[in-house]
């Protein structure tokens, strides 16, 4: 049993994790995304592989009773931002201890970033850059839970226990290859100066601040859409105007885009954030694709002018 705990150790330290975990999330939307959005017209695709895909009101008609086995309710998007939100706020505490305290990193800390990233690991930020990027993305997850809990209005739209599966280890991997890189968190003790603020740290600050205004706007459209029509409308969609919705079909991913790219700036040198920031745009991609396609097919009177996320181009 040692050898055998002791090979698993080794295999992970090899690999790292996180980075492996975002890899194939990319290359499985981006796969599975092609072949939704693109492929369904020309090669014949499996109903249950559709059911899995597809959720809320883009979901399949055809139900395989195996696949609804694995199905959950899509308003339990806020677990993702309950269980975020704990592991952000540790982490933010974790970072107070080293950057202002002076702590060491513990060493069961290092061992798990050891583990869930590489033990060859070294700060590739400053400090500076490390808490901005870090409180950037935790009021991202706090907005997000806030919205989810008082903004967002949800039907009864069910989604598979894989994209479950998968909101859950994004933020938590998102967190770890953040901190993997800072400085510090390779468990060597930490001076406690602060590094001088940088024009891309602004930059990306204002980036994700854009992202926050965005995304909150847009929700709040979509949920008004349903609120201002009492209860009956809560299962219904209806097809959201103004603001960027009249460029837009889903701003709101382009807003997560934005959020993400503005942590990034602020990171710059920190390779782990790219493969994050890679599987957040190739995500939003993908599903703001297949919006757009429900859009057009089910409301006949659909501007032709607006584009599924990015203005004037996709």
């Amino acid at each position: 049993m040692y050898y055998l705990w002791e090979a698993l150790l080794n295999a992970a330290y090899e690999w790292n994790l996180c980075r492996l975990m975002f890899v194939f999330y990319i290359v499985v939307i981006s796969l599975s995304g092609t072949v939704v959005n693109f492929l369904t017209s020309v090669i014949p695709v499996p109903d249950f592989f559709l059911q899995a895909f597809k959720f809320g009101k883009m979901a399949h008609n055809e139900t395989n009773r195996f696949i609804s086995l694995f199905e959950i309710p899509k308003r339990w998007f806020y677990h993702f931002y309950v269980v975020a939100s704990v592991v952000v706020t540790a982490a933010l505490v974790q970072v107070g201890l080293i950057y202002i305290k002076g702590n060491a990193l513990p060493a069961w800390e290092k061992v798990l970033f050891d583990i869930l990233t590489s033990p060859e690991r070294k700060p590739a930020v400053t400090n500076t850059a490390a808490v901005i990027g870090l409180v950037l993305l935790a009021l991202q997850i706090y907005r997000r839970l806030y919205e989810n809990l008082f903004v967002s209005v949800f039907s009864s739209g069910h989604i598979n226990i894989l994209h479950y599966i998968v909101g859950h280890t994004h933020y938590l991997g998102a967190v770890v290859l953040l901190l993997a890189q800072a400085p510090g968190f390779d468990g060597q003790r930490f001076e406690t100066s602060f590094a001088s603020i940088g024009v891309h740290h602004i930059v990306g600050c204002i980036l994700s601040l854009i992202g926050y205004v965005l995304q909150f706007v847009s929700l709040s459209t979509l949920a008004s859409l349903r609120k201002s029509s009492g209860k009956a409308a809560k299962e219904k969609h209806m097809m959201p105007r103004g603001g960027m919705f009249d460029l837009l079909s889903c701003p709101h991913m382009l807003a997560e885009i934005l959020v993400y790219v503005g942590v990034a700036v602020v990171l710059w040198n920190h390779t782990g954030w790219l493969f994050v920031t890679a599987w957040v745009i190739s995500n939003q991609v993908q599903v703001a694709v297949m919006n757009h396609s429900w859009y057009r097919e089910t409301f006949k009177d659909y501007p032709l002018k607006r584009k599924a996320i990015f203005p004037f181009l996709l």
